[in-house]
C-alpha cells in the first residue's frame, strides 16, 4: 500500500489527492478528458503513474488504466511506453492500448508495427488496430497483407470476426482494389461474418469507392436490416457516382418504405439538387423537410442556403439563413460564397464583416469564398490585404486554393508580373485551379506567353482535359495565330481528346429543355429561331455588332457571325421568353463558360424584353436586368 502521505497534483484546472486504489481510479476518470484536450495536464498524469508504482504490485487492471491515460496524448505517450516495459504483469490489453495509440500517428506507425510483432498473444482488437492503422496512413496493401497473415496463423478462427473483416474491407477501399474487396466478400460469407451490419456497410462502401456502384446496391438490397444511415449512405453513393436519377429514385423509395430521413439525408439530397440544378425537386425536398422538422439543424439548413445560392435565388437563401435558430461557420460561409458566386461581392464582404462581429472565427474555406468575391469584383488591394491576414491575424496556413483565388484576382486585373512572382515564391504546390485561373486571365488580356506556361502545367496535371486546349486555342485565335490554333487542334486529334459540346438547359414546368449550339431538334425550334431574328434586328438598332473574336476558325466574318449567333444559351433564353409568363424571370444553366458576345447579347435582350435573365455558367451566375449584368462586365 502507498504511504498515508497524500500525493498532491495541481496542474491547471485539476487538483486531486490519492491514497487508495479507488481514489486512483476516480482521478484517472477525471483527468482522462482533460489530458486529451490539453497537454498541460501531462504532469498530473505522470504523478498518478508514480502513485500507481507505489502499489506492490499494482493490479493489471490499474496498470492498464494508467497506460490508457498516458497514451491518450502524444506528450505522455513516451511515458506509457516506458511504463509498459517496467510492468511486472501485462496482458493483451496492455499492448493493444499502445499499438492503437501509436497507430494514430503516421510517425508512430513503424513503432506500432514493431510492438505488435513483439506481442506474446494477439486478439481481434490487436489485428484490427494494426490493419486499420496501415490503411489510415496510406499503406492499404500492407494492411491487406497483415490481414492475410492473420488468416494463416494457427487459431485465426478465434480472432477473425466482424471487426477484423471491417478493417480489412476499409483497407481494400483505401487501395481502391475491387479484386481484394471481392475476395474479402467471399471470405466473410464463407465464415458467416456477414450477419453483422457493420460488415454489410463496409462491403457496400468498398464497392462504391472502387467504382462498382451496382455491386454496392446489390449488397444494400441484401442487407437484413436497413436503417436511415444505410439508406442515406446508398443515396449518397449514387450522387457521388453522378448517377443522380438513381439517387433521387432511391430517396423516394426510402420515403415510401417508411424510413424517416434525418438531417444528413436531407443535406445530401439538397446538395445533389444544387449540383444537378434541379430547382423544382429542390423546392419539393425543402417543403418536405420543413413539414417533417427532421431537417431542423444548422447542417441541413446550411445545405438549403447553398442550394438556393446555386439556383441564383439569393432572396430565398437569405430568408433561410435569417430563419436559422443558430448560425454556425458553415451557414455564414454558405452565404459569403453564395453572394460571391452570384456576382454580389459587396454583399459577400458585408456578410464576412458580420461573421467577424458575431465572434465566429473564419476557417480556410470561408477565406476561399471571401477571396473569390474580391477576384470577381477586381478588388486587388482588399483581396491582398485579406490574403495576408489569413496567416498574420488568424494563424491559418495558406492553401493552394487561397493562392488560386489571388492569382485569379491578379490575372483578371492584368497584373501578370505580380501573379508570376507569387507563383514562383508560393509556399505550396500550385494546383489545377491556380493554373486555370492564370489561363483565364490570359484569355481576357491575350497574354500568350503566360498562357503557354499555364497550359503546359495543366497538361501535366490533367492531360485529357479538353478545356485547356480549347482555352489556349481561343487565346491564339484572339491574336490571329491561326496556325497555332490548328496545331492545338491536331494535338487534340492525335490524343483522341474531344471538346465537350456546349449545352444549355432551362426548366419549364416539369420538363428540362436542353439546347446545343445551332440546335434545331427542339419541337419549338422554328419559333425560337424566329424570335432570335427579331431580337437581332432590335439589337442592331441599339448599336450591337457581333464580336467574332470568340470564333476559332479563320473564316469570313459573315460565317463567324452565323456561328456565334446561335450558341446554346441564346436558344435557351429565347425559348424561355416564349415558354414562361410575361415578366417572369428566365433562368438558364450552361455547362461551359459563357462567351463575351453572348454576354453582350443577353444584356441587350434583357433590356428589349424587359425580363430578368439569370445565366449560370461553369464559373458563376450572371444576373441580367435592364441591359446590365451583376458581374459589371468583369468575370
Amino acid at each position: 500500500m502507498p504511504s498515508r502521505a497524500a500525493i498532491r497534483m495541481k496542474p491547471p484546472s485539476f487538483s486531486v489527492s490519492v491514497t487508495t486504489a479507488s481514489q486512483l481510479h476516480d482521478a484517472i476518470d477525471r483527468l482522462l478528458p482533460l489530458l486529451r484536450a490539453d497537454a498541460s495536464h501531462a504532469s498530473a498524469a505522470r504523478a498518478i503513474a508514480a502513485a500507481v508504482a507505489s502499489f506492490r504490485p499494482p493490479s493489471t487492471l490499474l496498470s492498464n488504466r494508467i497506460l490508457h491515460l498516458l497514451s491518450s496524448h502524444p506528450a505522455t505517450l513516451p511515458d506509457a511506453l516506458a511504463l509498459l516495459s517496467s510492468l511486472p504483469s501485462t496482458d493483451v490489453c496492455s499492448y493493444n492500448t499502445l499499438v492503437a495509440a501509436l497507430g494514430r500517428s503516421p510517425r508512430g506507425l513503424a513503432s506500432a508495427r514493431a510492438l505488435f510483432d513483439r506481442m506474446p498473444r494477439r486478439d481481434h482488437f490487436s489485428w484490427s488496430a494494426i490493419v486499420s492503422a496501415h490503411a489510415r496512413h496510406g499503406q492499404p496493401r500492407a494492411a491487406l497483407a497483415i490481414y492475410r497473415r492473420m488468416l494463416r496463423e494457427p487459431g485465426s478462427a478465434g480472432v477473425d470476426n466482424e471487426f477484423t473483416a471491417s478493417s480489412a474491407l476499409a483497407a481494400a477501399t483505401a487501395a481502391r482494389c475491387a479484386r481484394a474487396g471481392r475476395e474479402l466478400h467471399c471470405h466473410v460469407v464463407r465464415r458467416g461474418i456477414d450477419a453483422d451490419a457493420v460488415v454489410w456497410s463496409a462491403l457496400a462502401d468498398m464497392y462504391a469507392k472502387c467504382g462498382r456502384v451496382d455491386d454496392a446496391r446489390s449488397v444494400f438490397d441484401r442487407m437484413p436490416v436497413r436503417d436511415v444511415v444505410s439508406w442515406t449512405a446508398m443515396v449518397e453513393r449514387y450522387f457521388d457516382a453522378r448517377r443522380d436519377g438513381e439517387g433521387f429514385r432511391l430517396f423516394v423509395r426510402m420515403l415510401r418504405s417508411g424510413i424517416q430521413p434525418n438531417e444528413f439525408t436531407y443535406a445530401g439530397v439538397l446538395r445533389a439538387c444544387a449540383e444537378f440544378t434541379s430547382e423544382k425537386l429542390g423546392k419539393q425536398v425543402h417543403g418536405r423537410m420543413t413539414k417533417s422538422r427532421a431537417g431542423d439543424s444548422c447542417f441541413a439548413e446550411s445545405a438549403l442556403v447553398h442550394m438556393y445560392s446555386k439556383y441564383g435565388d439569393m432572396g430565398t437563401a437569405v430568408r433561410v439563413f435569417r430563419g436559422m435558430p443558430k448560425l454556425d461557420l458553415v451557414s455564414w460561409t454558405a452565404m459569403i460564397s453564395g453572394y460571391a458566386q452570384n456576382g454580389q461581392p459587396d454583399e459577400a464582404l458585408r456578410y464576412f464583416d458580420m461573421l467577424l462581429r458575431s465572434g465566429c472565427r473564419p476557417d480556410h474555406v470561408t477565406f476561399v469564398g471571401v477571396l473569390s468575391a474580391c477576384a470577381h469584383a477586381g478588388l486587388v488591394d482588399k483581396g491582398l490585404s485579406i490574403f495576408h491576414s489569413i496567416k498574420d491575424e488568424y494563424g491559418i496556413e495558406h492553401t493552394a486554393d487561397h493562392y488560386a483565388c489571388v492569382i485569379d484576382l491578379l490575372s483578371r486585373s492584368g497584373l501578370f508580373e505580380r501573379a508570376e512572382e507569387m507563383i514562383n515564391t508560393m509556399s505550396v504546390k500550385p494546383n489545377k485551379f491556380l493554373w486555370a485561373s492564370l489561363l483565364g486571365g490570359c484569355r481576357i488580356h491575350k497574354n500568350v506567353r503566360l498562357a503557354r506556361w499555364a497550359a503546359e502545367a495543366l497538361f501535366e496535371i490533367e492531360p485529357e482535359n479538353p478545356a485547356t486546349y480549347v482555352t489556349l486555342a481561343n487565346i491564339y485565335a484572339s491574336v490571329g495565330l491561326f496556325d497555332e490554333v490548328e496545331n492545338t487542334r491536331r494535338i487534340m486529334e492525335l490524343k483522341g481528346i474531344t471538346k465537350m459540346p456546349a449545352s444549355s438547359w432551362i426548366e419549364v414546368g416539369t420538363r428540362m429543355h436542353v439546347f446545343l449550339v445551332g440546335d434545331k431538334l427542339h419541337p419549338q425550334a422554328e419559333q425560337v429561331y424566329a424570335l432570335l431574328k427579331k431580337l437581332y434586328v432590335k439589337m442592331r438598332e441599339e448599336g450591337y455588332v457581333a464580336d467574332t473574336g470568340f470564333v476559332l476558325h479563320d473564316v469570313e466574318d459573315e460565317q463567324k457571325q452565323q456561328d456565334i449567333g446561335y450558341h446554346s444559351e441564346r436558344l435557351a433564353v429565347a425559348f424561355g421568353i416564349i415558354a414562361t409568363p410575361k415578366g417572369a424571370p428566365i433562368k438558364v444553366f450552361k455547362n461551359l463558360r459563357i462567351c463575351g458576345d453572348c454576354h453582350t447579347t443577353i444584356k441587350l435582350i434583357s433590356k428589349i424584353v424587359q425580363r430578368e435573365i439569370i445565366v449560370r455558367d461553369s464559373n458563376r451566375f450572371h444576373h441580367f436586368k435592364n441591359g446590365s449584368c451583376s458581374c459589371r462586365d468583369y468575370w
